[in-house]
């Protein structure tokens, strides 16, 4: 009897999973759960209002590892744009972001802003 619990207990995980894998795979839902990387703790910081890239003599770019959807792209660029003169982009497929900034860059900040974030600087 116990073992025929276990099995359904195990059936029932692995149902669960596939359907949330297919669910990602064929883009109904993100990898974080359906927005749940909207949903964290921490406040969105505004947009940068100067996208004029001739304002930002520095740049840097950063690869940065756990990010996976549309959410997640938003919570990087958002911690990397907190830092004051700054202006990120991330991209998705490269799993790196070009900061642009105004004044030298501070990696050492970039890489505090996107931990905080939840995610993290390699290399």
């Amino acid at each position: 009897m116990a073992n025929v619990v276990i099995v359904a207990v195990v059936a029932v995980g692995f149902v669960l999973a596939a359907r949330h894998a297919l669910q990602v795979f064929t883009g109904r839902q993100d990898c974080c759960g359906g927005g749940a990387c909207e949903k964290g703790g921490r406040p969105r910081p505004a947009r940068v209002a100067d996208t004029d890239e001739s304002h930002y003599p520095y740049r840097m770019d950063l690869r940065i590892a756990g990010m996976h959807c549309e959410g997640c792209r938003r919570s990087v660029e958002g911690a990397l744009d907190s830092v004051p003169g700054t202006w990120a982009r991330v991209d998705l497929k490269k799993g790196t972001a070009r900061v642009l900034s105004k004044a030298p860059a501070d990696a050492d900040a970039y890489a505090r802003a996107v931990r905080d974030a939840g995610y993290r600087v390699v290399g």
